[in-house]
C-alpha cells in the first residue's frame, strides 16, 4: 500500500496537514519538523509513511540508552484503522531495537489506547492536566523487548 522512509524536509508540507488535522489544538509548529527532518545525530528518527507519493502518517521519537520514547505518531484521517500507524510503530522498534519504549497519549483516545495495547504497551501512569485546549490527563504507555 505504501512505503515508509526517513522524513525529508520536503514532507514537511505533508506532515503538518496531518498534524493540524490530528492535533487541532496542540499541533507543532513547522520549526519543530523540520529540526526533525533535519536531525543527523543518530538519537531522534523521524519516519513517514508515503502513499500515491504524499504523506499519509509519521511517527517521531528518540532513543538513547535502549530507551524509546514516541514523541508522535498521526494517520490522515482517510487512512486511519488501515495498518498505518501500526506499521510506523514496528519500523521505528526495527529501526530503533529499544529495550523499552514510553509514549503518552490523551486519557480520551480510546482508538489510540486500543492500538497501543495491542502492540504490547500497558499503562503505567498518569500526568494530570498534560493536555491542554481542552484540559487533560496523559496516560504514560510502557513497553517492554525481549531479546
Amino acid at each position: 500500500m505504501g512505503i515508509i522512509r526517513k522524513m525529508t524536509a520536503e514532507d514537511i508540507d505533508g506532515v503538518l496537514k496531518i498534524e493540524r488535522a490530528c492535533f487541532t489544538a496542540e499541533a507543532w509548529p513547522r520549526g519543530d519538523f523540520e529540526a526533525l527532518a533535519g536531525e543527523e545525530s543518530g538519537v531522534i528518527a523521524s519516519l513517514v509513511y508515503i502513499v500515491d507519493g504524499k504523506v499519509g502518517g509519521y511517527i517521531s521519537g528518540s532513543c538513547i540508552c535502549g530507551e524509546l520514547e514516541i514523541y508522535s505518531v498521526a494517520v490522515d484521517p482517510s487512512l486511519r484503522r488501515k495498518g498505518v500507524a501500526r506499521a510506523l510503530i514496528g519500523e521505528l522498534e526495527r529501526l530503533e531495537k529499544p529495550a523499552t519504549a514510553f509514549l503518552e497519549v490523551r486519557e480520551s483516545n480510546s482508538a489510540a489506547r486500543s492500538l497501543y495495547t495491542s502492540l504490547g504497551f500497558w499503562e503505567f501512569g498518569r500526568r494530570a492536566g498534560y493536555y491542554s485546549r481542552p484540559d487533560e490527563d496523559a496516560i504514560t504507555m510502557k513497553k517492554e523487548y525481549k531479546d
